[in-house]
């Protein structure tokens, strides 16, 4: 199945994934890369209001659950991918060019707050249901869940790359200092939570997030984890032994939902969407400029008319 049209939506959550080219490891030991994700990240979740539940970043991907108010996915997806694609080359000395991600990232609909809460705790086991360490104490890399159940929020600096370069192309004299900005990254509370204290909140999160952890390994059995030490070890840019992959037929889920009804109904929404846009894009194309397209979604880019967002 090919690449589903993007449709927005500011009341529904999304999990994004973005993966690495041929799934090479650049993501791993290497804290200063992760430090300039992080700055991207809160860079633009500020510029965009994003709401972010949380992110992991491990090996070779990005991903985890986020709520677009603005319907402006596309635009914040886009400008964080191009962003890290910069980044890893310049704290990076093994990387070797070309195109940093795989393809274009993927995004399903998160519809219910227990599915919201699901796909939160799935994005904060991932090091141990990808069998890398027992415990999230024991992961080496960057790990979200102690600031988002807490409310800490944490400041990362933000180089502006390109007006640098430029100032020191002219021969001016500049210190870096007069380039960086100051960003803020912070994690919303998940849904339905609202009425807790701080301190409630993050015992019954760590409470959850135990229980998940024990079923996993005891549905893992005796299979053994890599574990820090070797995690250590992992050269950057190698593959790892396994990882998810698909092709362009492969079967992409539109909605994530925990409900088999509510699922149902989300789908029949989407695609309601799905089947508009297919017509409104048929008309477009065809040399019809005042077609209606449906709320969420975007025109196709064609030489004559740029691409617009519906809103």
């Amino acid at each position: 199945m090919v690449y589903h049209p993007r449709i927005e939506s500011g009341e529904l959550a999304s999990f994004v994934t973005s993966r690495s080219r041929n799934s090479e490891l650049w993501f791993v030991n290497n804290r200063n890369l992760e430090f300039a994700i992080l700055g991207y990240l809160a860079k633009y979740a500020e510029r965009y209001k994003v709401k972010l539940y949380g992110i992991a970043i491990e090996g070779n991907y990005i991903q985890g659950p986020a709520l677009f108010p603005l319907m402006n996915r596309a635009h914040f997806m886009r400008d964080l991918n191009s962003s890290i694609a910069r980044a890893v080359p310049r704290f990076t000395p093994e990387y070797r060019g070309g195109r940093f991600w795989g393809r274009r990232y993927s995004s399903e609909f998160l519809p219910g707050a227990d599915d919201i809460e699901e796909y939160f705790f799935y994005t904060a086991l991932q090091p141990i249901k990808d069998g890398l360490v027992k415990r999230l104490s024991d992961y080496p890399g960057y790990h979200f869940f102690r600031d988002a159940v807490w409310g800490i929020e944490r400041k990362y600096k933000v180089v502006r790359w390109k007006e640098y370069n430029d100032a020191m192309r002219y021969g001016k004299i500049v210190s870096i200092k007069d380039f960086t900005d100051i960003v803020t990254l912070k994690y919303e509370r998940l849904p339905g939570y609202e009425d807790l204290s701080q301190k409630d909140y993050a015992r019954l999160m760590y409470r959850k997030l135990e229980e998940r952890r024990r079923k996993i390994i005891e549905e893992r059995g005796k299979k053994p984890f890599v574990g820090k030490p070797q995690l250590l070890q992992t050269k950057r840019g190698t593959l790892p032994r396994t990882t998810k992959s698909s092709t362009l037929r492969s079967h992409r889920p539109r909605i994530l939902c925990i409900c088999p009804e509510r699922r149902a109904q989300y789908k029949a929404w989407y695609f309601s969407i799905y089947f508009d846009y297919k017509h409104a894009s048929k008309e477009y194309r065809e040399g019809n400029p005042d077609i209606i397209f449906p709320i969420g979604t975007y025109k196709p880019q064609i030489w004559f008319k740029p691409q617009e967002i519906i809103q």
